[in-house]
């Protein structure tokens, strides 16, 4: 077997070969800069939203603060219960002056019509 090259043929291999090489390293290089950007972008977007997300987490109540609104919240339940007695009380008083003054005034009506 006797195997020649032809220079014209092995040529045109050798260079399609080189340009191939040559396409995909810088449509490889054009990519990874493509995504890189993308990337970037979007950790950048996640540093926005991470710190809204801290801004807010500062601003809300902690287990203290919690506990102490449940403490006022109690506190002001048992005042509530107390208006609610007084006030009662005061519709007792009102109904008995009512009634007191109802008769006062049948017995005034009464004693003019005698």
């Amino acid at each position: 077997m006797n195997f020649t090259l032809d220079p014209t043929i092995s040529m045109s291999v050798v260079l399609s070969v080189i340009v191939i090489i040559f396409t995909w390293f810088r449509t490889r290089r054009h990519d990874v800069d493509k995504r890189f950007h993308a990337g970037s972008e979007r950790m950048d977007g996640f540093e926005r939203r991470i710190g809204r997300l801290e801004q807010t987490v500062t601003v809300m109540p902690d287990k203290d603060d919690m506990h102490a609104l449940q403490l006022e919240i109690t506190r002001m339940v048992g005042k509530i219960g107390q208006m609610q007695a007084t006030m009662e009380g005061n519709a007792k008083i009102m109904e008995r002056l009512e009634l007191i003054v109802s008769r006062h005034e049948d017995h005034l009506i009464d004693g003019a019509r005698k």
